[in-house]
Order: C-alpha cells, then sequence, then structure tokens
C-alpha cells in the first residue's frame, strides 16, 4: 500500500473507532424530561417579537422592490436586440454564378497549429477534398473558406446559427 492509501486507511479505522464509543458507551443525561414553563413563555415571547421584526423586515423590502419597479426603466429588460444584416458584398455575376448552394460551412476549430472547418457537418483541413463538386480547401479562415476548383476559388461564408 502506498503511503496515501495508509493514511485514508488510518483515518477510517479512527472514525469508524469513534462512532462505536458513541453508539456504545451511554451518555450521562442532562435534563432531557419537559421544559419548564417559565422557559415555555419566554420561548413565545422571543417567537413572536422575531415573528414582529420579520413582518416590518418584509413589508421593507416590498416596499423597495415595488418602488424600484415602478421607477422609469433606463432600458426595456424584454427588448429583443436583432443583429443587424451582414453587409451585402458586391460581387460580379460570374463570382455570383459560382455560389455553392449545397455546401454550408457551419463551425471553425483550431486546435494548435491545425485548423478545421465543418462543412456540411464534416470536419476538412486544409487541401482537403470536399464531396460534393470536387471542390478542395485552400484556406481556412473563422469567418470563411476559400475553396478552388476547376472552374476558379469560391469563398464559403460561416453560416450564423441562431
Amino acid at each position: 500500500m502506498t503511503k496515501r492509501e495508509k493514511i485514508i486507511v488510518g483515518i477510517m479505522v479512527l472514525t469508524v473507532g469513534y462512532g462505536a464509543i458513541e453508539l456504545l458507551l451511554p451518555r450521562a443525561k442532562t435534563g432531557t424530561g419537559a421544559p419548564a414553563p417559565q422557559t415555555t413563555e419566554s420561548l413565545s415571547v422571543f417567537i413572536s417579537k422575531v415573528a414582529d421584526a420579520a413582518k416590518s423586515a418584509a413589508s421593507e423590502s416590498s416596499a423597495l422592490i415595488i418602488q424600484k419597479a415602478e421607477a422609469a426603466w433606463k432600458q426595456d429588460p424584454f427588448m429583443v436586440i436583432h443583429k443587424a444584416p451582414p453587409p451585402t458584398e458586391s460581387r460580379s455575376p460570374k463570382e455570383a454564378a459560382r455560389a455553392i448552394p449545397n455546401l454550408v460551412f457551419s463551425g471553425f476549430l483550431e486546435i494548435g497549429s491545425k485548423r478545421l472547418a465543418i462543412i456540411n457537418g464534416m470536419e476538412y483541413e486544409a487541401g482537403d477534398r470536399v464531396s460534393p463538386g470536387a471542390f478542395s480547401i485552400k484556406t481556412i479562415l473563422p469567418n470563411k473558406v476559400i475553396m478552388t476548383s476547376s472552374q476558379g476559388e469560391v469563398v464559403l461564408p460561416l453560416q450564423d446559427s441562431e
């Protein structure tokens, strides 16, 4: 056994021994009878004082919460903020014809010096060939993938997921 295991076993033995002593040896009785009437009365008085104090504190905090809620808000907390649409790039008719509707660049991973693009749910590295369309990945950037084919270069932008 290692030193650590010996320490753990020793602590366990001490704990079990203490539990056995507490269970088996009788303890001295310390007045476990019914409480004296004076104690019950003083306890009732104490409980009523605590309850009154709690009520007044609750009413003060409730008043503060209502006051804050009725005050004018700086900004609507439920306002939906929509992202601005990405700027449209001016494309030539040739580039528009080379758009790839069946490929979706949905993710980017960078592990050390290795960059991976997730296209149509599959992971690709630079230099890999993408099956539909026979494209070869030239460059992987966080927001786009540049691919080449026999027809030229094609840029595949990252698709926003909502």
